[in-house]
């Protein structure tokens, strides 16, 4: 599964720039719903750059509906772990060598200019990156 993209669509996933050491929170991602095993194989997608293989997934439940404990992504399975976070809405995404991403997902149903504005805050947008795809 590869990400969707278009050009009339905003972007949805805002990256800290690798030279940034500082911080929490690696990206931040406004999904299209609330459905985990949906919205999931995008981003991982879209992080495999960074991440390589992805192994594990923490999310926090709160932020999502009810989700199966596996997600089967390119003949992988990977785990889904629910674990209510302190920041709502938190995802790691953990590679299989070793790399944790840790990720801020705004809520599907946020306004867009307040969206939008979250997005801004995390360093640049995905779309940025002349060797990357927009996640729309």
């Amino acid at each position: 599964m590869t990400p969707r993209s278009s050009s009339t669509h905003p972007e949805r996933l805002s990256l800290r720039p690798d030279s940034a050491s500082s911080g929490y929170l690696d990206a931040v991602w406004w999904p299209r719903s609330s459905d985990i095993t949906t919205e999931l194989p995008h981003l991982i997608t879209a992080l495999r750059p960074r991440t390589g293989s992805v192994w594990r997934t923490v999310f926090d439940p709160r932020a999502w509906a009810p989700a199966e404990r596996n997600l089967l992504l390119d003949n992988r399975t990977i785990r889904l772990d629910p674990y209510p976070f302190e920041l709502f809405g938190t995802i790691y995404l953990c590679g299989v060598d070793g790399t944790v991403i840790v990720v801020q997902t705004i809520p599907a149903d946020a306004d867009a200019p307040i969206a939008r504005a979250m997005l801004a805050t995390t360093g640049h947008a995905f779309g940025s990156d002349p060797n990357s795809e927009p996640l729309s």
